[in-house]
C-alpha cells in the first residue's frame, strides 16, 4: 500500500498542522517544550512515509516504530503543558485523542 493512501499518514499530517497552529497562536513562552513538540509531530509523518517508501519487513517496521515513539513523546509533552494549564482542555483533548489514535493505528500496522 503506498503511503499516500494511508489514513495514518493523513492523521499524522492533521496533528502536525493542529499542533503548529496551537503553538503559533499561543503567546510566546506560554507552551513548554515547543521545539520538542514541533519536532515530534513533524517526525511522525516523515517516518511513516519513510517506512512505506522502504517496502516491507524490518526496513518498513523500524521507521513506523520510530513514528509511534514520536507520537508517544508528543502525548507526554502536550500532557505536561495541559497539567500546567498552559494548553486549554478544548485544544488539548482533540490533539491527545488524535495522537492516541495514531499510536493505535501504527501498532496495528506493526502487528502489536
Amino acid at each position: 500500500m503506498p503511503h499516500r493512501d494511508l489514513s495514518v499518514l493523513d492523521a499524522a499530517d492533521r496533528v502536525a498542522d493542529r499542533v503548529n497552529e496551537l503553538i503559533d497562536r499561543s503567546p510566546r513562552g506560554r507552551v513548554l517544550h515547543v521545539r520538542q513538540i514541533r519536532d515530534a509531530v513533524q517526525s511522525i509523518g516523515a517516518n511513516i512515509a519513510e517506512g512505506f517508501g522502504r517496502g516491507t519487513g524490518r526496513d518498513r517496521d523500524r521507521p513506523l516504530e520510530i513514528a509511534r515513539g514520536e507520537a508517544e513523546e508528543a502525548i507526554r509533552h502536550l500532557g505536561a503543558n495541559f497539567r500546567a494549564r498552559r494548553i486549554p482542555p478544548k485544544d488539548y483533548w482533540p490533539l491527545h485523542n488524535l495522537l492516541v489514535v495514531i499510536v493505535k493505528m501504527l501498532s496495528s500496522l506493526l502487528g502489536r
